[in-house]
């Protein structure tokens, strides 16, 4: 948000960021899977609609992120950067490390657990994709013009304008289905810790190799 960033450095985003969200849809389904309670699943159901693009493929959310990354990382080369590029480069161990966390919370055979780990996945998304979506600002200039830049971002205009907004709404619905007392409580609010305890210590390792990849530039 401060500034632009180097190529290699907006590399090392776009790989490890992809690597990351290529699994968002695949936990939802999870939760639909591991959430035994049916108003619980039926937000669930709501959520994983919206992440596929409200049943348009071409408006699928990991179909817009491709077509975004790819189109920057190639402004900012100046020379093609295919999304398949970007999907075959090397996870981080830390990002290793998120994916496995995740898939375990939202693998759990405990509904309390599985919801509040979608409960922190939705509401952090949020405030990362704003905060993301002004960081891409910076690069603005890569741009022929405004309109440009605008059609670009339509990854986070679908997020900040309706998705996640709704996602957050449909998050809090199903994790109150499961939780109806403080027990209940306790063990969703576990859930939830664990995984941001897993989004800090992934964003801890992109930032890690971003200042690697910069000086070894």
């Amino acid at each position: 948000m401060g500034g632009p960033l180097t190529y290699p450095e907006v590399r090392v985003f776009a790989e490890q960021y992809l690597a990351r969200t290529v699994n968002t849809s695949v936990m939802v389904a999870l939760s639909v899977l591991n959430t035994s309670d049916l108003a619980a699943r039926v937000e669930c159901v709501k959520n994983l609609y919206s992440e596929y693009g409200n049943g348009d493929a071409s408006k699928a959310h990991l179909v817009l992120l491709e077509g975004f990354l790819s189109d920057l990382l190639t402004r900012m080369k100046g020379a093609p950067v295919p999304a398949q590029e970007i999907r075959e480069a090397p996870a981080l161990d830390t990002t290793r490390a998120f994916s496995s966390g995740q898939r375990a919370l939202f693998e759990s055979e405990d509904q309390r657990v599985v919801q509040g780990a979608l409960l922190a996945q939705e509401h952090l998304a949020y405030s990362m994709l704003t905060r993301l979506y002004e960081g891409v600002r910076n690069y603005k200039s890569v741009y022929e013009t405004d309109d440009d830049f605008h059609e670009a971002c339509e990854y986070f205009y679908v997020h900040i304008g309706e998705a996640e907004k709704d996602h957050k709404v449909q998050a809090v619905k199903s994790a109150a289905a499961v939780c109806r007392d403080e027990s209940d409580l306790a063990v969703v609010t576990q859930g939830f810790t664990r995984f941001v305890e897993l989004t800090a210590e992934y964003w801890r390792g992109v930032a890690s190799e971003m200042t690697r990849r910069a000086a070894a530039a």
